[in-house]
Protein backbone atom coordinates (compact mmCIF):
# COMPACT_ATOMS: atom_id res chain seq x y z
CA UNK A 1 0.00 0.00 0.00
CA UNK A 2 1.73 3.46 -0.79
CA UNK A 3 1.82 6.01 2.19
CA UNK A 4 -1.20 8.76 1.66
CA UNK A 5 1.66 11.46 2.11
CA UNK A 6 3.63 9.89 -0.66
CA UNK A 7 0.54 9.68 -3.04
CA UNK A 8 -0.66 12.86 -2.35
CA UNK A 9 2.89 13.80 -3.46
CA UNK A 10 2.81 11.67 -6.97
CA UNK A 11 -0.47 13.33 -7.56
CA UNK A 12 0.28 16.80 -6.62
CA UNK A 13 3.71 16.47 -8.88
CA UNK A 14 2.20 15.29 -12.07
CA UNK A 15 -0.26 17.69 -12.23
CA UNK A 16 2.28 20.41 -11.62
CA UNK A 17 3.72 18.78 -14.46
CA UNK A 18 0.92 19.49 -16.59
CA UNK A 19 0.04 22.69 -15.76
CA UNK A 20 3.54 23.69 -15.84
CA UNK A 21 3.44 23.04 -19.49
CA UNK A 22 2.95 25.98 -21.51
CA UNK A 23 4.60 27.48 -24.84
CA UNK A 24 4.41 27.35 -28.31
CA UNK A 25 5.25 23.55 -28.87
CA UNK A 26 2.75 21.85 -26.24
CA UNK A 27 1.09 18.71 -26.31
CA UNK A 28 -2.06 19.41 -26.79
CA UNK A 29 -0.76 21.98 -30.16
CA UNK A 30 0.54 18.96 -31.57
CA UNK A 31 -2.35 17.07 -30.83
CA UNK A 32 -4.57 19.43 -32.44
CA UNK A 33 -2.03 19.04 -35.47
CA UNK A 34 -2.02 21.31 -38.80
CA UNK A 35 1.19 23.19 -37.41
CA UNK A 36 3.88 24.78 -40.17
CA UNK A 37 6.44 23.10 -41.74
CA UNK A 38 9.57 24.97 -40.98
CA UNK A 39 11.39 26.30 -43.91
CA UNK A 40 14.69 24.66 -42.92
CA UNK A 41 12.72 21.61 -42.24
CA UNK A 42 14.21 17.87 -43.25
CA UNK A 43 11.99 15.32 -43.91
CA UNK A 44 13.27 11.27 -45.31
CA UNK A 45 10.69 8.69 -46.57
CA UNK A 46 11.16 6.16 -48.76
CA UNK A 47 9.45 7.54 -51.60
CA UNK A 48 11.45 10.64 -51.46
CA UNK A 49 14.36 8.36 -52.42
CA UNK A 50 17.09 10.83 -50.54
CA UNK A 51 16.62 12.96 -47.49
CA UNK A 52 15.02 16.29 -48.99
CA UNK A 53 16.10 20.17 -46.90
CA UNK A 54 14.01 22.79 -46.91
CA UNK A 55 10.10 23.51 -46.92
CA UNK A 56 10.48 23.75 -50.63
CA UNK A 57 12.45 20.62 -51.36
CA UNK A 58 9.45 18.91 -49.33
CA UNK A 59 6.61 20.02 -51.22
CA UNK A 60 8.29 19.24 -54.62
CA UNK A 61 9.52 15.64 -53.27
CA UNK A 62 5.67 14.88 -51.52
CA UNK A 63 4.21 16.41 -55.05
CA UNK A 64 6.72 14.26 -57.05
CA UNK A 65 5.96 11.14 -54.55
CA UNK A 66 2.69 11.40 -53.62
CA UNK A 67 0.59 13.31 -56.39
CA UNK A 68 -1.68 10.75 -57.75
CA UNK A 69 -3.09 9.16 -54.60
CA UNK A 70 -6.33 9.10 -53.59
CA UNK A 71 -8.65 7.98 -50.92
CA UNK A 72 -5.79 8.66 -48.13
CA UNK A 73 -6.17 7.47 -44.90
CA UNK A 74 -4.14 7.87 -41.58
CA UNK A 75 -4.65 6.89 -38.34
CA UNK A 76 -2.34 6.96 -35.28
CA UNK A 77 -1.97 3.10 -33.29
CA UNK A 78 -1.95 2.51 -29.47
CA UNK A 79 1.66 3.39 -29.64
CA UNK A 80 0.79 7.20 -30.58
CA UNK A 81 2.74 9.47 -27.66
CA UNK A 82 3.35 12.96 -27.77
CA UNK A 83 6.59 14.19 -25.27
CA UNK A 84 7.10 18.38 -25.06
CA UNK A 85 9.34 20.28 -23.00
CA UNK A 86 7.89 21.79 -20.10
CA UNK A 87 8.70 25.15 -21.55
CA UNK A 88 6.75 24.52 -24.94
CA UNK A 89 10.08 25.27 -26.90
CA UNK A 90 9.84 21.88 -28.17
CA UNK A 91 8.19 18.47 -28.69
CA UNK A 92 8.22 15.06 -30.75
CA UNK A 93 5.48 12.74 -31.71
CA UNK A 94 6.06 8.94 -31.97
CA UNK A 95 4.03 5.84 -33.07
CA UNK A 96 2.93 3.62 -35.53
CA UNK A 97 0.62 4.39 -38.07
CA UNK A 98 -2.24 2.84 -40.12
CA UNK A 99 -2.26 4.13 -43.48
CA UNK A 100 -3.86 3.31 -46.75
CA UNK A 101 -4.21 4.83 -49.97
CA UNK A 102 -5.16 4.20 -53.62
CA UNK A 103 -3.17 4.90 -56.82
CA UNK A 104 -3.61 4.76 -60.59
CA UNK A 105 0.27 3.88 -60.47
CA UNK A 106 0.30 1.07 -57.62
CA UNK A 107 -3.81 0.64 -56.69
CA UNK A 108 -4.80 0.00 -53.42
CA UNK A 109 -2.71 0.16 -50.54
CA UNK A 110 -2.41 -0.24 -46.66
CA UNK A 111 0.55 -0.65 -44.42
CA UNK A 112 1.91 0.40 -41.27
CA UNK A 113 4.55 3.00 -40.53
CA UNK A 114 6.76 3.91 -37.73
CA UNK A 115 7.11 8.01 -37.57
CA UNK A 116 9.25 10.22 -35.81
CA UNK A 117 8.13 13.94 -35.77
CA UNK A 118 10.09 16.83 -33.98
CA UNK A 119 8.41 20.12 -33.50
CA UNK A 120 10.47 23.61 -32.48
CA UNK A 121 9.45 27.07 -31.47
CA UNK A 122 10.69 29.04 -34.95
CA UNK A 123 9.62 32.48 -35.07
CA UNK A 124 7.52 32.27 -31.96
CA UNK A 125 5.00 29.68 -33.56
CA UNK A 126 5.52 25.70 -33.09
CA UNK A 127 6.94 24.51 -36.35
CA UNK A 128 7.53 20.72 -37.58
CA UNK A 129 11.38 20.74 -38.44
CA UNK A 130 12.13 17.15 -38.75
CA UNK A 131 10.41 13.92 -39.84
CA UNK A 132 11.01 10.30 -40.73
CA UNK A 133 8.64 7.55 -41.53
CA UNK A 134 9.24 4.19 -42.56
CA UNK A 135 7.04 1.39 -43.99
CA UNK A 136 6.95 -1.53 -41.45
CA UNK A 137 7.59 -4.83 -43.30
CA UNK A 138 4.04 -6.94 -44.52
CA UNK A 139 3.90 -9.89 -42.96
CA UNK A 140 2.84 -13.17 -45.15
Amino acid sequence: MIPFRLLSSLLLGSSASLLAQSGPCTEAAVRKGDLPVATDAFAYMPPYGKPVVGQTQIKGANQKSFSDRTNIKRSWMADHRIVATPSGDMAYEQGTMQMSYDSKSDGHQDFKAVMLIVYKVKDGACQEVALTMQPLEQSR
